[in-house]
């Protein structure tokens, strides 16, 4: 079949699921099948009954056909007769975890794969024709398992033809791959509406709390789209039965890395393990949580276990899609009226270029220095925001930066902003810790893997500027000493092992990502030292770097409770603060600022 053949034949498998869904969405006769029990974590087993909820519509009788492998099912799958025994019986037996998702040489087989029960279900007229929507439940029974999965569970289902055929698959190399070019080319590397496949999704909470629902379902990333373990983007649309994922996913919880008090999202994604260059798994997870207290836009995310069809897919991370529509959710700016680039504008994502382009211009030839340029400078972007996001890629030496993993955003009453996500590559030492600050101020022509001219433009602009260049340096300092010091980070880190430690036992037998517990321990040791002595060694090599000079400690503070009663006088230093009894308190720094802290010693 050619390309343009498939494109037409995807198009219409779409038109129709679209009509499909007016026809169910509009006629108050429709057909839906009802579960006896919801999906979702159960101790033991039980017998599943279904039934259904008629409005006399087509010709009758009606009947009810299920699948058990994900797909969605036709007058040709099980006919529903009786209340159904849920048992390993009930299994897949597709076994897609034998497909190959990657080039040959980085193919990973394993013996077996957990299973979950996967029912869909959907009425059948007497001429064979559908006349429901499709109802799908998901079923996490202990006593199957053998145990209790404790982080919360992703469930997707799609038919296999959307997810492993060699023409419109999206998770294979399929007829898009090039042996030539075998790390880059794929059907996992097309991207647009086209590739964008209708999938059943489900999210169960350990001690309660669910959300079903119909999706929209491509493949995320940019190189990792390699990866055996898939990355994926959920659309919400009304097309597939809802526009918003409802449900505050990242709320106060023992999962939630960020606190958020947003219950519904248009877009989500759906981050692998495997994704780490470490393979250790956590370090994107880990510099979100860093990134929490700080001024600029980050990410709210947490750990799921995902089944694909009711098979297991390793430890995922579900988090907000960085997009029009986070700006949104967390700005409210109306995402028609948002400009968002990624790739220093090299990349439209949303809106138009025009603003950035015509910054940019100006930029070229601005000389900081003087200070009607940086007004001009500070009047387009928002200094505060873009400071934090640069101390933060220093802090964390994230080796995918500046050119990579960069979007950022403006609007006609919004100053540019940037987004901090994709830390895949962080929190790995450097042989020496100014090779970051080389990236950050790179000057040359050329481009390279790291860096470009055209990626440290505004960053060269804005260190030529004394008082950005010293409230940088007074920033850093202060984030050193308070939210990236080790008695704030360690805590941080052990619970974040705490949370997955008994999951990655079952990611590494599913993807050998990381290959063994003791070196995924190994990879953890290297992250604990980074957080114990990096961010102090930046502070001086920043210093050295910059030509500033670094006060003999970190800055000083008087110490407040609460209720404003002075605990330590001014001059006191963080030493002083392990003396401090359990619980929250106030720095003020020299210069007024104050910042919350806790004591967890």
């Amino acid at each position: 079949m050619k390309g343009s053949e498939r494109t037409i034949a995807s198009f219409c498998t779409f038109v129709l699921s679209f009509l499909l869904f007016l026809l169910f969405s509009f006629t108050t006769s429709a057909q839906f099948v009802a579960f006896s029990h919801p999906g979702g974590f159960y101790v033991d087993t039980f017998c599943l009954s279904m039934t259904l909820d008629l409005v006399p519509q087509g010709t009758g009788p009606y009947q009810i056909y299920y699948t058990l492998n994900g797909s969605e099912p036709t007058e040709c799958d099980r006919l529903y007769r009786a209340p159904i025994p849920l048992s390993e019986a009930c299994y897949s037996s597709s076994d897609l975890y034998r497909v190959p998702t990657v080039p040959a040489d980085r193919w990973f087989v394993p013996d077996s794969v957990e299973h979950i029960i996967v029912v869909r279900a959907a009425a059948f007229d007497s001429t064979g024709e559908r006349c429901s929507p499709v109802t799908t439940q998901s079923y996490l029974i202990d006593s199957l398992l053998d145990r209790r999965i404790s982080l919360p569970v992703v469930s997707l289902c799609a038919d296999s033809l959307s997810l492993f055929d060699f023409d419109t698959g999206l998770f294979v190399p399929g007829w898009y791959h090039n042996p030539h070019y075998a790390y880059n080319t794929g059907n996992y590397f097309q991207k647009g509406r086209h590739w964008e496949r209708q999938a059943a999704f489900a999210y169960y909470e350990p001690e309660g709390g669910s959300l079903e629902q119909d999706c929209g379902l491509r493949v995320h990333g940019n190189s990792q789209r390699v990866l055996a373990q898939k990355g994926m983007s959920l659309y919400a649309r009304s097309e597939y039965g809802d526009s918003r994922f409802r449900y505050p996913f990242f709320t106060h919880s023992p999962f939630t890395i960020h606190h958020s008090s947003l219950d519904s999202y248009r877009r989500l994604v759906l981050r692998p393990w495997s994704a780490s260059w470490s393979s250790v798994g956590i370090e994107d997870w880990l510099c979100q949580r860093l990134a929490e207290p700080l001024r600029c836009d980050h990410l709210a995310t947490r750990p799921v276990v995902l089944f694909v069809n009711g098979e297991y897919w390793g430890i995922y991370f579900l988090e907000e899609k960085a997009d029009e529509h986070y700006v949104e959710e967390h700005h409210g700016v109306r995402d028609e009226e948002v400009d968002l680039l990624a790739y220093w504008g090299n990349e439209v994502e949303n809106g138009s270029r025009r603003r950035w382009n015509d910054f940019v211009a100006w930029l070229e030839n601005a000389d900081t220095r003087r200070q009607e340029d940086y007004d001009r400078l500070a009047a387009q972007v928002d200094i505060d925001a873009v400071m934090d996001y640069m101390l933060m890629q220093v802090l964390i030496l994230n080796d995918d930066w500046p050119v990579s993993n960069v979007r950022f955003w403006s609007s006609d009453s919004t100053k540019w902003r940037w987004i901090f996500y994709d830390a895949d590559g962080a929190l790995a030492s450097f042989p020496d810790n100014a090779v970051i600050l080389d990236y950050m101020t790179y000057r040359n022509q050329k481009t390279t893997t790291h860096t470009s001219p055209q990626a440290t433009l505004l960053f060269r602009r804005l260190y030529n500027n004394r008082q950005f260049l010293e409230g940088s340096f007074h920033r850093l300092r202060e984030l050193v000493s308070t939210h990236f010091a080790y008695r704030n980070t360690a805590p941080l880190l052990h619970d974040i092992v705490r949370q997955v430690e008994n999951e990655v036992p079952y990611q590494i037998r599913r993807f050998d990502s990381p290959s063994s517990m003791v070196r995924w321990r190994m990879a953890l040791s290297v992250i604990d030292d980074f957080l114990r002595t990096e961010p102090e060694a930046m502070v001086n090599e920043y210093a050295l770097y910059f030509g500033l000079a670094k006060p003999a400690s970190l800055p000083t503070f008087a110490v407040y409770d609460r209720y404003g009663r002075q605990l330590l006088p001014p001059g006191s230093s963080e030493e002083q603060l392990q003396g401090l009894p359990q619980g929250m308190f106030f720095l003020r720094y020299a210069d007024g600022t104050i910042v919350k802290q806790s004591n967890n010693q």
